[in-house]
C-alpha cells in the first residue's frame, strides 16, 4: 500500500512539475470572446487545445484561440 501511494504521489509531481501557466483568449471574426482564460499545459499548443474545448463548453463560438 505504501509503494501504491508513494508512486501516486511521485507520478503526479512530476506530472504537475512539467506544466505551465498559460493565458489563453479566443477570437471569433478577428475579436475577442469573452474574458481570457489560465490553462496549465506543459506546451502551448496543448494549452490552446484546451482552452477551445473549455470555451465550446461554455457555449462560445470560436474560430481560433491564442495563449501566452
Amino acid at each position: 500500500m505504501k509503494k501504491l501511494i508513494a508512486s501516486l504521489v511521485l507520478m503526479f509531481i512530476t506530472t504537475t512539475s512539467y506544466a505551465a501557466t498559460f493565458t489563453c483568449t479566443g477570437y471569433a471574426d478577428g475579436s475577442a470572446v469573452g474574458e481570457p482564460i489560465k490553462v496549465h499545459a506543459a506546451k502551448e499548443a496543448v494549452a490552446e487545445t484546451k482552452a477551445k474545448d473549455r470555451l465550446r463548453k461554455a457555449g462560445k463560438k470560436v474560430d481560433y484561440v491564442q495563449c501566452k
